[in-house]
């Protein structure tokens, strides 16, 4: 279906707030006596970085393009 730019980044944006602190995370975390190590750095860091980039991403783009003035 065609979707409008809008609906899809809070597709997007939604799908990270739930992935990014929940479910996600506790499925890539690991053990408490044997964290998951992904190049050398925690994964539950890289986990929530990368979520955090994507929500960012959601917002800028959509201050630039959807939440326009009518003015």
């Amino acid at each position: 279906p065609n979707v409008g730019k809008g609906p899809l980044l809070t597709i997007i944006f939604l799908i990270a707030l739930v992935l990014g602190p929940g479910p996600g995370a506790a499925l890539i975390d690991g053990t408490k006596e044997d964290p998951n190590i992904w190049f050398g750095i925690p994964a539950l860091y890289l986990w929530v970085v990368f979520w955090f980039l994507v929500m960012a991403g959601c917002i800028v783009t959509a201050a630039f393009t959807v939440w326009k003035d009518t003015d």
